[in-house]
């Protein structure tokens, strides 16, 4: 049997709204431009970033390794978001949701669609803190 729920909780305030749009400007923003210093202010330390891949053999669908902050601030630093040309770097950002200390948000870009997961941590503000993504095109592979 299915039954509804409200949510509850109260409205989610205008600066939780501004922070959380911030936080995800300062990931695709900082992506785009190799600004590993807004990247690094956007994630929480113990981030997890995972996408889906398909074994090239098996054919079987898994979960590809999960990326760490700082293995997202270094690929930023080298400027892997640069290789998208300038007039290409489009997205489109969706607050999905607000419940108190979380929240989710659609990140759709050029190459990819990511779901962020953000907390508030109170002085330490709104921090990314799960992301699962994947291409626009094609899949992941992995012979691994």
């Amino acid at each position: 049997m299915e039954q509804s729920m409200d949510a509850g909780g109260p409205i989610p305030r205008q600066e939780d709204f501004d922070a959380i749009w911030q936080a995800t400007l300062d990931y695709i923003e900082g992506w785009y431009n190799a600004d590993a210093e807004r990247m690094r202010r956007c994630l929480h330390p113990d981030l997890v970033k995972r996408t889906i891949e398909r074994h090239v053999e098996s054919e079987e669908l898994r979960l590809r390794h999960p990326t760490a902050a700082d293995m997202l601030v270094g690929f930023t630093e080298e400027g892997r978001g640069t290789e998208v040309p300038e007039p290409e770097r489009l997205y489109q950002v969706t607050i999905v949701d607000i419940f108190r200390h979380i929240a989710m948000v659609k990140c759709v870009s050029t190459q990819f669609v990511d779901y962020l997961q953000l907390a508030n941590f109170g002085d330490r503000g709104w921090l990314i803190v799960n992301v699962l993504w994947e291409l626009r095109e094609g899949e992941i592979e992995s012979d691994s």
